[in-house]
């Protein structure tokens, strides 16, 4: 990324047994914990982030899986596009917390990040 960089860093890790962080991205906050927000249960698939760049058809869906460790997969938000997004995305294992992956994912400067309703399985 250069100095006047058209995209920037979204971060996403997990934290003790009920805490998922972001930064990096504008997202409705930075912190949630499966305690307190709707959208969100304690374990197994807790939650599913969306980071949107304003253009409807590239887009991101983060599903979040805690099973004593916290990981993530990604897949793309549009059901009519089968491709990612352009978007760099690493992995990196216990870089920020021994017990989770770090997500990283370049995205474009003006992407938000939110936390949508989850599929329930049933």
């Amino acid at each position: 990324m250069g100095l006047f960089s058209k995209t920037r860093i979204a971060k996403f890790w997990g934290a003790g047994d009920s805490q998922i962080c972001c930064s990096g991205v504008d997202c409705e906050d930075n912190e949630f914990t499966t305690y307190n927000h709707p959208n969100m249960r304690s374990e197994g698939h807790v939650a599913t982030f969306s980071i949107s760049s304003g253009d409807d058809a590239q887009g991101l869906f983060i599903h979040v899986h805690y099973t004593g460790h916290w990981s993530f997969a990604v897949s793309p938000s549009n059901v009519d596009i089968d491709e990612l997004p352009d978007w760099e995305i690493t992995r990196e294992w216990g870089t920020v917390n021994s017990h989770s992956e770090t997500l990283s994912i370049e995205c474009p400067k003006a992407a938000k990040a939110s936390v949508v309703e989850r599929v329930v399985e049933e």
